[in-house]
């Protein structure tokens, strides 16, 4: 590559300051929830704030400590993504309890982690000389100023939650009405759950317009984000370790994000989980985890096929359960050919499942052994026994990860395919097995991330 084509690849610094993730977190976040279906789920939206916000994280404690709030929030958003497969299975009552709690968990750490973010800018605007970030001006900009905007998104998400709230009301009375001029609750639903999406998405456009043009505003002024890339660079840009401890932060998250997915759940005869978007997660965990080690491409190329082929076998077995009778798999040949087939599907995807965890555990060894050891440089004994002993304990955790999980897809399979033949109520003890080793694979994770910080530190 000649010296011109390397600058032209070179970003730029609206790019490497994560404009576009800031612009992506605000769009998935700005639209209005009919109960917790969410058509742009929040988990992305905070997903893409993260990543919107991570080089200013490290240079101001406001936003750090925002980030911490953010990423535990994340994961109360994939589960309030996942629960929207339970919306049709449930009682209203049940609908209610998510949405209230999830709106609660949501309030409790987005806003102030917004107050942060907003402190934050402040600090960047005086540090930085930035006049941007305080006021605009022109036209266009007038009434678009920090304090505005303070104002403005803290409003934005207790609207947008409380409205998604009322129509979920309705199911606190849903008893007899005995006197002519009364109406059940329930009648009232559909006008608020329109009043909803009405003052949700007026308030969510409002906020949104507001703050991506607040935000553009800011990303305009070049000289500034120089400033703040210059000061980057020398604190944090040459920081090796800390590029790493981040990138494998990321993939863990990613990795745990993807095996969330993986359990089997039951209700009325349909599998809910969607095992492929599970997958999706996994794809992007190895794609990131090539840039910490070299990997085979096999570890991106095969959880691909397995998306496809669990995207298949999930859409088979949910139109098997939704309009055939599990009862009748021996009493009429249509169902029997099909329930075949689901079983066909089912081994398929397991064993591409196994393969798909084999090399996510190899690669992780593979970390295990770059990242871990000693220094080639390191003549102290003892700190070289103390990394071999690290090593040997991860690789141990790793293997044990594998061979546990061998056993929970063996048992997940055998309930797919002998479950016309046993009791409904069985696929409880896949389900927990399965959950069993996520909350393991998930400690494992974490810890090698813990020995990996604590190397680079």
């Amino acid at each position: 590559m000649s010296g011109k084509n390397k600058k032209k690849a070179v970003k730029s610094p609206k790019a490497q300051l994560g404009y576009p993730y800031l612009i992506a977190a605000f769009v998935f976040l700005f639209n209005p929830c009919i109960n917790v279906v969410d058509i742009l789920p929040d988990f992305l939206g905070y997903l893409f704030l993260m990543k919107g916000l991570s080089k200013w994280a490290d240079l101001c404690p406001n936003v750090s400590d925002a980030m911490e709030s953010i990423g535990r929030l994340r994961w109360f958003m994939l589960l309030k993504m996942l629960s929207m497969l339970l919306v049709p299975f449930v009682d209203d009552t049940f609908v209610l309890i998510f949405v209230f709690a999830f709106g609660v968990i949501e309030l409790m750490y987005a806003i102030p982690a917004a107050a942060k973010v907003f402190d934050g800018l402040e600090y960047f605007g005086t540090r930085f000389d930035c006049e941007a970030i305080f006021k605009g001006t022109g036209a266009k900009c007038k009434g678009i100023t920090l304090k505005g905007i303070r104002i403005l998104t803290p409003t934005f998400f207790i609207v947008k939650t409380a409205f998604c709230l009322f129509p979920e009301l309705c199911s606190l009375d849903s008893g007899d009405i005995i006197s002519g001029v009364q109406r059940n609750p329930a009648y009232y639903k559909p006008f608020l759950i329109e009043l909803n999406v009405a003052v949700g998405a007026i308030i969510g456009i409002i906020w949104l317009v507001r703050i991506s043009s607040y935000v553009k505003r800011i990303f305009k002024d070049n000289a500034f984000l120089e400033r703040v890339l210059a000061d980057y660079e020398l604190e944090v840009g040459n920081n090796i370790g800390l590029a790493i401890r981040r990138r494998f932060r990321t993939c863990a998250s990613l990795l745990i994000a993807g095996f969330a997915f993986l359990p089997n759940m039951w209700l009325d005869g349909v599998s809910i989980i969607p095992t492929f978007v599970g997958a999706a997660f996994i794809i992007a965990a190895m794609a990131m985890l090539w840039r910490i080690t070299k990997c085979s491409p096999l570890t991106v190329i095969l959880p691909s096929v397995f998306a496809a082929v669990s995207a298949l076998s999930f859409t088979l077995s949910f139109y098997f359960g939704a309009f055939f009778n599990i009862g009748d798999v021996y009493y009429n040949e249509e169902t029997f050919v099909l329930f075949n087939t689901t079983r066909l599907l089912s081994t398929v995807e397991y064993a591409l499942l196994v393969a798909v965890v084999y090399f996510i555990c190899r690669e992780l060894k593979r970390v295990v052994h770059t990242h871990l050891g000693a220094a080639p440089s390191t003549l102290d004994k003892r700190i070289i026994e103390l990394r071999d002993e690290s090593q040997r304990y991860m690789d141990t955790r790793i293997t044990a990860g594998f061979i546990s999980f061998v056993v929970v897809a063996l048992i997940n399979h055998l309930y797919l395919f002998y479950r016309a033949d046993i009791m409904a109520d069985i696929w409880l003890v896949a389900f927990i097995a399965t959950l069993a080793w996520i909350f393991y694979m998930a400690s494992t994770v974490n810890k090698l991330y813990d020995m990996i910080e604590y190397k680079y530190m």
